[in-house]
């Protein structure tokens, strides 16, 4: 394997690694939900939020840090 092509697998299992989970938010009666979804869809809940803005940023710090630690 040339050093090309590991630079490229590796690449590719980050990218992997990162589409399999994500954070979103969903509304939850008055508050916001802050859910983990793996790469088959389903999700569970993290915790909850009394505003939209704060649970969006959350979600978006997590995303972005499952990212760095790919």
């Amino acid at each position: 394997m040339t050093n090309e092509e590991y630079k490229a697998a590796l690449e590719q299992e980050r990218a992997d690694r990162n589409a399999r989970t994500k954070y979103i938010v969903r509304e939850d009666g008055d508050a916001f939900q802050l859910l983990r979804r793996n790469g088959a869809g389903m999700g569970w809940g993290v915790t909850r939020y009394a505003s939209r803005e704060t649970a969006d940023l959350a979600a978006a710090f997590l995303n972005r840090l499952k990212e760095d630690e790919a």
